[in-house]
């Protein structure tokens, strides 16, 4: 299904959409932090930064019974006058945007939707600044910008997609995602998209696995992430823990063009790894949790590992652990205080694969965030 097709389809549900409720929210998030990292060349930098703000329009039309028509359009904005080329800032509907159904048997939606990774982040719990940049600052090490790059994917949104979620049914439920490649490679099409993401939850406990793929990244093989999560969700105490297991193609080397698909910059050190432009990387990650709700206050803490990374079979020392703490204090309904402090270290193979001046990263922060 083309980005072409997914157009006309939301241009002719635009009248439906425009008698049917519609809602605007958002949520605005700028504060200050402070940060040394590869996006500074490893010197202290402080200054304002927007923390992944959003607007947005959705609404509802009942139709036949149950079924309801449903449809969202959401838009990043950039709080500190800063858009960013890379997340899109500023461009209409460069977040969730959709049209679907919902009925008792559930919801299909159609267009630029979140995967069934970003529906799966049970410790992933701060909104530290530059989220979508590649700084090397990923809280937790499973986010998409890690050691892996661009040729990483999920925890994001998937472009030209179809997603159906099921009901709960005694605390069980299920997602379905398709996501259409457009790019031709011979007589297979490349870059499609399956995701699949089932969870249980029965008083405050959850476990929830989720397991992404792309088709024919290299050739005919598929890339693939694994996740699985479980944990407590409490009144007042949050306890959640993670594992990912990754498996990803494409060429680890540099491009004459100076791209590369892995974005590491120091593999050329590792004279092992083949020239084939068809790589094979895989890794394994960890994370950990906890928050609890005192009053007002909430402090919060996350670890994360990195270890077992191999390329083409071969056995490479380039783990690292990232912590962070912080404390959200809540304002009101709407609007709370965060404020944090994390850090990423990378063990000697991981500091030179990464071609990284110093071994750590760290940034701290202060934001101020109000829903509507």
């Amino acid at each position: 299904m083309s980005s072409r097709i997914l157009s006309y389809t939301l241009l002719s549900l635009l009248p439906a959409m425009a008698m049917a409720e519609t809602t605007l929210y958002g949520s605005l998030r700028v504060g200050i932090d402070s940060m040394q990292s590869v996006d500074t060349g490893f010197k202290r930098t402080t200054g304002i930064d927007d923390f992944s703000s959003r607007i947005g329009f959705k609404g509802s039309e009942q139709l036949n019974g149950q079924l309801q028509a449903i449809w969202q359009v959401e838009t990043g904005l950039a709080m500190d006058g800063m858009p960013t080329g890379g997340t899109g800032s500023g461009t209409l509907a460069n977040r969730m945007s959709f049209v679907g159904v919902q009925d008792s048997w559930g919801k299909l939606r159609v267009g630029y939707l979140d995967d069934v990774l970003t529906s799966t982040q049970a410790t992933d719990i701060f909104a530290s600044p530059r989220r979508e940049a590649n700084s090397g600052i990923a809280y937790p090490l499973y986010e998409a910008r890690d050691i892996f790059g661009s040729n990483n994917y999920g925890d994001s949104r998937a472009k030209n997609s179809l997603r159906y979620d099921s009901p709960r049914w005694n605390g069980m439920e299920a997602s379905l995602q398709y996501g259409a490649g457009e790019s031709q490679r011979a007589s297979r099409k490349a870059g499609e998209t399956w995701g699949l993401r089932l969870g249980y939850t029965d008083a405050g406990y959850f476990i929830n696995y989720a397991w992404m793929t792309r088709l024919n990244t290299v050739g005919t093989n598929n890339s693939a992430i694994h996740r699985v999560e479980l944990g407590y969700r409490g009144e007042a105490l949050q306890l959640a823990a993670t594992l990912q297991r990754i498996r990803l193609y494409g060429n680890a080397h540099q491009n004459k063009d100076g791209s590369n698909d892995f974005e590491i910059p120091g593999i050329l050190q590792q004279s092992n790894i083949a020239q084939t432009g068809n790589n094979k990387l895989s890794s394994q990650v960890v994370a950990l949790s906890a928050g609890y709700q005192l009053g007002a206050f909430k402090p919060m803490l996350q670890y994360s590992h990195r270890g077992r990374v191999y390329m083409d079979g071969q056995h490479l020392n380039w783990s690292a652990n990232q912590w962070a703490a912080g404390v959200e204090y809540t304002l009101s309904k709407r609007s709370l205080l965060q404020a944090g402090y994390g850090a990423v270290r990378q063990n000697a193979g991981g500091q030179n694969a990464l071609a990284w001046s110093k071994s750590s990263a760290s940034t701290g922060w202060m934001m101020m965030r109000t829903d509507f």
